[in-house]
């Protein structure tokens, strides 16, 4: 029955009917309607979206829920909750102060909630007298009646429980009292309609996640904004050290403006030592199951980290479709900073955007520690570095790491791989493959830059195993003009620690420009460790070494510089396209740097004007022909170089029976032909030489300079300057240049003397000649000295 004084007990409506009902474009004006007017102002397709949910209605301890239980009924099935809502005899308009402001609920009615961002509809539950008012959810009278929202989907929306989102008013309060709200009942998603949400973190104050309270936008244009001149915070949304496991949380559709360029109160300094809590983070959990951060924008970021989740029980994380744009804020000029840090099992970062001007000093966009994890799909412009991968203390055995199909511009370091000092877990299953790494060295101006290498300290003791490097391409800027950099971290591809390495397949890469080394294997110094089971092949190396470093022989190819056991280099395309040659190696495999064990190089294909030397300790075996054999059509050979115990084979047609040797031994290394015309001017104790006609000069040649008798081997020719092996001894003044010649043994011969006539009842005259016919048969197939 209806309560005939109920428009006093609510209170009179406003003349401009500002409490009407509004749903679906139809209004009522007015405080109260009946159950039958107010169907029939909403129209079917309405009150049906009321009952049933406009979004879903799968949301667990839903308030209605808990009004159906208050009520003694069971909540009813949807096909019944149109029946349900005929059941009660009036539906009000009514503003949350006048609901507030009840003496006499009726448990018949519903109250529909006018407040703009508040809207919906409230019963009176008279079996709860301990529900807190939470604005949203659940609201209290004067008198003590407990009115709580009917919900039909498990998103609650923020301005419910008081957000404002007009820009300015703080609505931090207002948002962490929905996330309290929807955790208390089990669960759901805070809904965040179109505005600018001011918050207001602090050292000690933040916005708490909670498990199973989900946060969602409406996009772009759903903005979390910090307040001007915060000052120094914590983060913005989480949790600090020691606070409860946060699960099962979904954020997704926002945006994140950390206002940097408006907090001049703060100051990033990881040398402070006032407080521990001035990171500014945005988001923060330290304790984690089942996170997912998707489609938010972070326009703009500015903390050590926008992501950091840290913990050792922290597990399955998914961050996708994400932007982020870092500025630096107030610190110390370089903070460290990394966009997204995850520790912890089963993570994925896929599709997500990260862009800073070079100016901004964003340090790394991804640090993915413990494993495993996945990283995708993501483009990166202006980061000093895109990823630094490494394992941790609950890795185990095995990181299992995969980084491929990413976009990285205008970087210094791409993608790094560091090992730990403080236990022993290896870096191991690591797949690196499909990524474009674009160098900006001559932007960024740091004293190294690499592709795809290893970082951390020389300390570190975790070993590398199942590394695969495949299918990138690596380009860097040309760099022609000397400075102050450490060369040997300036490298395309670079796996440079004191520590054992085995299955290492690089494979199928580009790289462009590499100004040192294109592919760097090992430590600079001989060491215990050891580099086993190692594949490089089929890549495309371009330009590498042009750099004019002192250190010569890191200007290579391929450089490997560890004790190696078991290796093979094949099937690689390395050029020097200058017009003068800059680089000095193809491929460097000294024992100066380490024993090569079980290492062989083959089919390697290496173009230049002039340089480009294969340099192989003795013990590398390259293919049997390469290395031994030599083909010349006459004897002495008119050119090419010759190494002691190479084997030349005569190829031409003239044959004297008995006499044309098969071939000839190289019995000392020299460059055969003839050199005329050429002088030579250097100090003494240096190992490049100026020369007067380069025209017939060639990397490998050995060459004897007149004034000291100086017998060295040239490594590399660009225009008239000459590379040498050695350092003179001697200076030289226009001093006459010439071949060191070869010298060789022949051996076997062709065909035969013809048959001997028997000697029997010979004279003595006759003997004599016949053993002078043997001498000169042995002098003729080598046996004596001629």
């Amino acid at each position: 029955m209806r309560d005939p004084n109920v428009r006093e007990k609510l209170g009179e409506s406003s003349a401009n009917g500002h409490n009407a009902i509004e749903r679906d474009g139809a209004q009522t004006n007015g405080r109260l309607v009946s159950r039958r007017k107010l169907l029939a102002s909403m129209g079917m397709a309405g009150a049906a979206a009321m009952m049933f949910g406009a979004i879903g209605s799968n949301a667990k301890g839903t308030v209605d829920e808990a009004v159906y239980k208050a009520l003694g009924k069971d909540k009813p099935k949807d096909k019944d909750r149109l029946l349900e809502l005929a059941n009660y005899d009036l539906v009000g308009g009514v503003a949350v102060s006048e609901l507030r402001a009840t003496s006499t609920p009726q448990t018949d009615f519903i109250y529909y909630v006018t407040d703009p961002g508040k809207e919906g509809h409230f019963v009176y539950d008279p079996n709860d007298s301990t529900s807190t008012d939470n604005t949203g959810l659940v609201l209290v009278s004067t008198s003590g009646a407990r009115f709580k929202r009917i919900v039909e989907t498990e998103y609650y929306n923020v301005k419910w429980f008081g957000a404002a989102g007009n820009g300015t008013t703080d609505d931090t309060a207002a948002i962490q009292l929905a996330i309290d709200s929807v955790a208390a009942i089990g669960g759901g998603t805070v809904f965040f309609p179109k505005g600018t949400y001011v918050v207001s973190p602090s050292l000690q104050n933040r916005i708490d996640l909670r498990s199973n309270v989900s946060l969602q936008g409406e996009g772009i244009h759903t903005i979390v904004k910090v307040k001007d001149n915060a000052g120094d915070y914590w983060t913005v949304f989480g949790h600090t050290f020691g606070s409860p496991k946060v699960e099962n949380v979904r954020i997704s559709h926002l945006r994140i403006d950390q206002n940097p360029l408006s907090n001049t109160s703060c100051n990033i300094d990881f040398g402070r030592k006032d407080h521990p809590y001035w990171h500014q983070f945005v988001f923060c959990l330290f304790h984690y199951e089942n996170i997912e951060i998707r489609n938010v924008q972070f326009e703009p970021t500015c903390g050590t980290n926008a992501i950091f989740f840290n913990g050792d029980d922290g597990e399955r994380v998914a961050i996708t479709d994400c932007l982020f744009h870092f500025v630096q804020t107030k610190g110390t000029p370089e903070y460290d900073n990394s966009t997204i840090y995850v520790n912890g099992k089963d993570h994925l970062v896929d599709g997500c955007i990260f862009f800073a001007d070079t100016s901004q000093r964003a340090r790394a966009a991804i640090e993915s520690h413990t494993g495993p994890s996945v990283i995708s799909g993501c483009v990166v412009d202006g980061y000093y570095t895109f990823i630094n991968l490494q394992p941790s203390i609950l890795s185990g055995d095995r990181t299992d790491m995969t980084v491929t199909g990413n976009t990285i511009s205008n970087c210094n370091q791409g993608i790094q791989l560091w090992n730990r000092q403080e236990d022993p877990n290896p870096v191991k299953n690591i797949t690196i493959s499909n990524n474009t790494i674009s160098i900006s060295n001559k932007v960024h101006m740091r004293r190294y830059a690499t592709g795809i290498c290893t970082a951390g300290s020389f300390e570190s003791v975790g070993d590398f195993e199942n590394i695969t490097i495949t299918g990138n391409t690596i380009e860097f800027e040309e760099e022609l003009t000397t400075r102050s950099l450490s060369e040997m971290f300036y490298y395309g591809i670079g796996l440079i620690k004191d520590t054992n390495m085995t299955n290492i397949n690089i494979s199928n890469n580009i790289i462009k420009n590499a100004p040192l080394s294109a592919i760097h294997i090992g430590k600079y110094q001989k060491t215990t460790s050891v580099l086993s089971n190692v594949v490089i092949s089929g890549n495309i190396i371009i330009n590498a070494g042009h750099y004019p470093t002192v250190n010569e022989f890191y200007r290579a190819g391929i450089l490997l510089r560890k004790n190696v056991d078991g290796a093979l280099i094949c099937n690689n395309y390395i050029a020097d396209r200058y017009p003068e040659t800059k680089c000095i190696y193809s491929i460097r495999l000294s024992d100066a740097d380490g024993y090569m064990k079980n290492v062989k190089v083959r089919d390697n294909h290496i173009v230049s004007n002039g340089g480009l030397w294969l340099f192989t300790a003795p013990s590398v075996q390259l293919d049997s022909a390469d290395r031994y054999l030599k083909f010349v059509s006459e004897f002495p050979p008119q050119s090419g170089t010759f190494e002691d115990g190479d084997i030349v084979l005569l190829t031409g047609t003239a044959v004297v029976d008995g006499k044309t040797p098969i071939g000839y031994k190289a019995v000392s290394k020299g460059t055969a032909g003839t050199l005329t015309g050429v002088t030579a001017t250097a100090p003494a104790g240096r190992s490049y030489v100026t020369v007067s006609d380069a025209s017939m000069l060639a990397p490998g040649q050995w060459i004897v300079f007149q004034s000291g008798n100086q017998v060295r081997r040239i490594i590399r020719v660009a225009g008239n300057e000459l590379k040498i092996n050695q350092a003179l001894d001697t200076a030289l003044n226009a001093s006459p240049v010439s071949f060191a010649a070869p010298t060789f043994k022949p051996f076997g011969a062709l065909g035969s003397a013809g048959a001997a006539p028997a000697t029997n009842g010979a004279t003595l005259a006759q003997l004599e000649a016949e053993v002078n016919l043997l001498k000169q048969a042995l002098t003729n197939y080598g046996v004596f000295q001629p």
